[in-house]
């Protein structure tokens, strides 16, 4: 080996020191690694945003399966929500990384022009959030850093409220028209899951009903078992198949569901109730502004795009629905 390939072979080996040093100095615990990111849109009382930030700041490498740090929350106000994220982010107790932040949570009262403005944001920062998972949360800003206050392990309690809520929550890049969110509500000090889901349109929001909550997303596919407490009992849908067909001017909706193992086989009146529930929630989110079942894009492939769309803005149209179980 020559000379000059010997110095090549260090100067290489030099250089991937050096990178490896930066790399492992860039992903170790001198950041504030922020799991949850929490918006509160200004409001008559109160005229300025409020962000807040749960974060962790592990004793180990962040990726590292011993990595240990407890949740803890800071908060920041301003006139723009660009203004209130900074303001946050100078209550970290190292510079922030976004890799880890999953969750965006939301004020009740957020609609989807809200949404509109925290893109905009996240797009800009190093945020890059449009995966994140959207959840709601009944509380203000003000009663937020109250629970925080009197409970140190709130926002370890609130990220774990927020991670099993998770699977029913949206992600933020599918907000084209509305989403349907979880929501998050204190009680007795304790945050927990409601049973109520936020559906969230541009002009405004409506809090479904625990049945229309379990009934929207069983329509929309969402995994996991989903219970309607009925005359006779509960019926649990353990898995269900939804089909839509454009039938002359109205829809037929058909659910072919499995019911729990070692449950009753549900009785018609059982039947019949989901039926009516089902034709209540799609015409309930209709007339707020959600075509939960895509109606408009079923009529359109069925008649074809040549004729006038059916949008939320016409009057929604007659859905008759069908239930059946499957016996085993």
């Amino acid at each position: 080996m020559t000379g000059q390939q010997r110095a090549l072979r260090w100067l290489a080996a030099g250089v991937l020191v050096l990178w490896c040093g930066g790399f492992l100095r860039a992903e170790n615990t001198e950041k504030s690694m922020v799991r949850a990111l929490i918006l509160t849109p200004p409001t008559v009382v109160a005229q300025s945003w409020t962000v807040g930030l749960l974060y962790q700041f592990p004793e180990a490498a962040a990726d590292a399966s011993d990595a240990a740090a407890r949740v803890q929350l800071c908060t920041g106000q301003g006139n723009t929500l660009q203004t209130a994220l900074t303001e946050a982010e100078r209550g970290l107790p190292r510079k922030a990384s976004y890799r880890l932040c999953e969750y965006l949570l939301l004020n009740v009262e957020t609609t989807l022009k809200t949404i509109r403005q925290a893109e905009t944001v996240l797009k800009e920062e190093p945020v890059q959030g449009l995966s994140a998972r959207v959840l709601c949360m009944d509380l203000s800003g003000e009663e937020l850093a109250a629970a925080d206050g009197e409970n140190e392990l709130f926002p370890e309690q609130l990220l774990q409220v927020v991670k099993e809520a998770a699977p029913q929550a949206p992600h933020l890049y599918e907000s084209r028209n509305a989403l349907l969110a979880p929501v998050l509500i204190l009680t007795d000090g304790a945050i927990e899951n409601a049973e109520e889901m936020l559906l969230l349109t541009e002009t405004g929001n409506t809090r479904l009903t625990p049945a229309e909550s379990q009934m929207a997303q069983l329509l929309l596919g969402q995994s996991g078992e989903h219970t309607f407490p009925l005359a006779g009992g509960q019926v649990t849908f353990r898995r269900c198949v939804v089909s839509v067909e454009a039938v002359e001017d109205g829809f037929a909706v058909t659910l072919t569901g499995q019911r729990r193992a070692g449950t009753a086989l549900p009785t018609a009146a059982q039947c019949a109730a989901l039926e009516q529930l089902c034709v209540q929630t799609v015409q309930r989110c209709w007339e707020n502004g959600y075509d939960l079942l895509s109606l408009g894009a079923v009529r359109a492939l069925k008649q074809g795009t040549g004729r006038e769309a059916l949008t939320t803005k016409n009057a929604c149209p007659q859905v008759q629905a069908d239930v059946s179980f499957l016996q085993f």
